[in-house]
């Protein structure tokens, strides 16, 4: 009598380990509901974080949207004391170079409103470089 329940008891076990299987397994609707989620988040406003729009050393121009974030590349020998300005800060709000929890963090901004607008790099010794920035709608 104990090998009939220990027998019944192992293959409801197994049984129930083929159903949980079967549930975690995917099917072709559930690719149809995870388009549905997909474009039902672009069309209400997804907050997926995008990476930022990487302008380098030799850049002297750059194109974005709004809402994008800007990564300036400064040579990590003069990052400390670089700043940033931008001609216009209604359409790109800048931030400046800074050591936070040891790590290093490049100058940079957010893209606000469509239109243009100049960047302004300051070095420490005092050099400046001009990068024309186009922001186009999201």
């Amino acid at each position: 009598m104990t090998r009939m329940r220990t027998a019944a008891a192992l293959g409801a076990t197994a049984l129930l380990g083929v159903a949980v299987l079967a549930g975690c397994s995917s099917s072709s609707d559930s690719g149809d509901a995870a388009g549905e989620a997909s474009a039902s988040a672009e069309a209400g406003g997804s907050t997926e974080m995008l990476p930022p729009v990487i302008i380098t050393e030799d850049q002297t121009s750059a194109t974005c949207k709004v809402g994008d974030f800007l990564d300036i590349i400064v040579p990590e020998d003069i990052l400390a004391g670089t700043t940033v300005d931008s001609s216009d800060p209604a359409l790109v709000e800048v931030t400046q170079a800074k050591e936070e929890g040891g790590a290093i963090f490049n100058p940079g901004g957010k893209c606000l409103a469509a239109g243009e607008a100049t960047l302004t790099l300051t070095d420490p010794q005092g050099a400046t470089r001009d990068i024309a920035l186009t922001i186009t709608e999201s």
